[in-house]
């Protein structure tokens, strides 16, 4: 049961949350409201991924054609013993929107995915050193929504040990 509030003495001042609000601090509550409902309304229609959490993340707002195709990122690791791992979400902490977004810099500086081998060693301290890594964007056609057997493959960086030392 809670504890019942401390009664207040007559001469002691009421606390804020006694006072009543002030004629200017509820115009002040209302326009601020008034605000985020029009930046949400309006970024809604004209914003950007960068404007979160005041517009949609585009890639949840449009789905893909079901006659067309679709793209898929993933990270592949090369242990010590030439076992290529298609890293998961889990394995290293780095999901797949966060590599996809960052796909122009590891193009550019393909050592920044000796990053992820490293959090994926961290992960999987009894597994073999993993010895290189590699971006692989793949294309897959639908029809009815249906893969037809068409893909395309590009490997989009790839870095290995002996590129770092």
């Amino acid at each position: 049961m809670p504890a019942e509030p401390a009664e207040r003495r007559q001469d002691q001042a009421p606390t804020p949350a006694e006072r009543p609000l002030s004629r200017t601090g509820k115009l002040v509550r209302v326009a601020a409201a008034a605000l985020m409902v029009l930046a949400l309304m309006a970024t809604s229609v004209w914003g950007e991924d960068d404007f979160f959490p005041f517009a949609p993340f585009k890639m949840y707002s449009r789905g893909a054609d079901p006659d067309g195709w679709v793209k898929s990122t993933n990270v592949f690791l090369i242990d010590a013993e030439g076992e290529r791992i298609a890293v998961d979400d889990d394995d290293t902490g780095f999901r797949r929107a966060e590599l996809e977004g960052q796909l122009p810099r590891f193009r550019e500086d393909p050592d920044l995915l000796a990053y992820i081998a490293e959090a994926y060693e961290a992960a999987h301290p009894g597994d073999p050193e993993i010895v290189a890594a590699e971006i692989v964007t793949r294309r897959y056609e639908l029809v009815d929504g249906e893969r037809t057997g068409e893909e395309t493959e590009e490997t989009v960086a790839v870095w290995t040990e002996e590129e770092a030392a």
